[in-house]
């Protein structure tokens, strides 16, 4: 993925995000839940790409 490519990827992201705390009646505890599946998601992708190279050579 490229710069540019991951910078848009991140702008979505926080459209999205605003998106959501704005156009729903969710509350900050509520819409908490998606946004914390979110994180942990790039801290799973963080740690497959830290170890990729050595899953691939396997």
């Amino acid at each position: 993925m490229t710069r540019d490519q991951l910078k848009q990827l991140e702008n979505d992201l926080w459209k999205a995000a605003d998106n959501l705390r704005a156009n729903s009646d969710l509350k900050a505890s509520e819409y908490s839940i998606p946004v914390l599946g979110l994180i942990f998601l790039k801290f799973a992708d963080n740690n497959y790409r830290r170890h990729e190279p050595a899953i691939l050579a396997e």
